[in-house]
């Protein structure tokens, strides 16, 4: 069993969240532009310790209109989030502290009150265990408010109204060890919680909720690692009730599913599915693999109705995270590949490139490496307003030029 691999998602201790067509990947021979470069620049103060930021969204907190970057930091214990116009020099952190241990968050207004609420998934447990010590915390004007609690390390929840009921559920990502689930949980007239269970496995690193095949009802995409490694369909069948789907299945158990976007990628006004691979602690990848052969990016093509085609897009090792940008203004979405390097896994002569560009052409998609100064451990990002945010992600303690929260800017050299 592979209980471990979590560690370098979100947990942590070891620890702790050139042209190509789209049926060709990447591999060691992809054709690089050697012209963008990258600079990460802090925008909080550095702290005696590595820092260890999990995941990245976007969201209104304060309900201003304007969303805010906010942060995840497991091992502090603790989110955060700041403006997404604030500057090196001018911006301020507000941290909500004493959370346990804090993987992903989403936003809604849970109890119909009109204020949006920060939604926190807490994975409690940072090593491998089947003790129930996740739960999810509702945030609202800083008051933490625990919505369920005894669960198996929790990873994510996503809100969204499953049984069609008019109030918001949540989906569920147990992740425990060689126990766990995806499950959703139905929100009942009194504010309570009960939850369903749609997967019975371990190792759900999210559950997103969307309609994917058009029926007026919400379904649910999951990636699923462990010694599973599938994306999984749930279609909603009517009032929570779910049918499971395998919609890709990796060969080997050291595929590293690491992880989700859903995006309109060939913009054709349904939702498809980007997944990323990419997990470099997974300890059972036999040795001579080549992880720019193995790890990268994927998506998967919907079809309106939720029936999928598979297309590969790049090999890299440690690609974790996927931004979808207009990069080149041109009306159609390229993707930003956030790609992290575990030190000690694989040779150290292994070609590492952190960040790649992959840019939607008329005739395939070209792969840009994006040069940076040195690594900087990045395994989440977001993107507003065109502004890339991201966060180190150094459990080990390996250095680099890190930061708890930066952003990156992209530089195109003239030739």
């Amino acid at each position: 069993m592979r209980a471990e691999r979590v560690f370098a998602i979100l947990c942590l201790a070891m620890f702790l969240s050139g042209c190509i067509g789209t049926e060709d990947p990447i591999g060691d021979d992809k054709d690089v532009d050697p012209m963008i470069s990258a600079d990460f620049t802090s925008l909080l103060p550095d702290e005696e310790i590595a820092p260890v930021t999990a995941n990245l969204r976007t969201m209104d907190v304060d309900g201003d209109g304007v969303d805010e970057v906010v942060f995840t930091e497991p091992i502090a214990g603790r989110i955060g989030w700041v403006e997404s116009t604030c500057t090196p020099a001018s911006c301020e952190a507000t941290l909500i502290e004493d959370l346990g241990a804090p993987a992903r968050t989403a936003s809604a207004d849970l109890d119909g009150d009109g204020i949006i609420e920060i939604i926190v998934a807490d994975i409690g447990i940072l090593y491998p265990s089947n003790e129930k010590g996740g739960r999810i915390l509702s945030i609202e004007n800083g008051e933490v408010t625990v919505l369920i609690e005894g669960l198996g390390r929790t990873v994510c929840a996503e809100p969204a109204d499953f049984d069609g009921d008019g109030d918001l559920d949540l989906t569920l990502c147990e992740f425990g060890h060689d126990e766990g689930s995806i499950s959703w949980l139905e929100q009942n007239a009194t504010g309570g919680w009960e939850q369903h269970i749609i997967d019975a496995r371990p190792g759900g690193i999210d559950a997103r909720p969307y309609d994917m095949d058009g029926d007026g009802d919400m379904d649910i995409v999951a990636t699923i690692s462990q010694n599973s490694e599938d994306i999984m369909y749930y279609r909603n069948e009517g009032s929570g009730t779910f049918h499971s789907t395998v919609v890709f299945d990796a060969s080997e158990t050291w595929f590293g599913m690491s992880g989700l976007r859903l995006a309109d990628l060939d913009l054709d006004g349904d939702m498809d599915i980007v997944f990323t691979n990419g997990d470099t602690m997974d300890f059972d990848t036999p040795n001579g693999i080549d992880p720019n052969q193995l790890h990268g990016v994927a998506w998967l093509e919907n079809d309106g109705t939720a029936n999928f085609t598979h297309h590969d897009l790049l090999r890299n090792w440690g690609a974790y995270d996927t931004v979808m940008l207009d990069w080149d203004d041109d009306g159609d979405l390229d993707i930003l590949v956030i790609c992290l390097q575990m030190d000690g896994q694989f040779p150290a002569n292994t070609t590492a490139n952190q960040l790649i560009l992959l840019l939607n052409e008329e005739d395939g998609w070209g792969a840009n490496e994006v040069r940076t100064s040195a690594n900087h451990r990045l395994l989440s990002a977001t993107v507003i307003d065109g502004r890339v945010f991201s966060g180190s992600h150094d459990p080990l303690g390996r250095g680099g030029e890190l930061s708890r929260l930066g952003i990156l800017n992209f530089i195109v050299a003239v030739a």
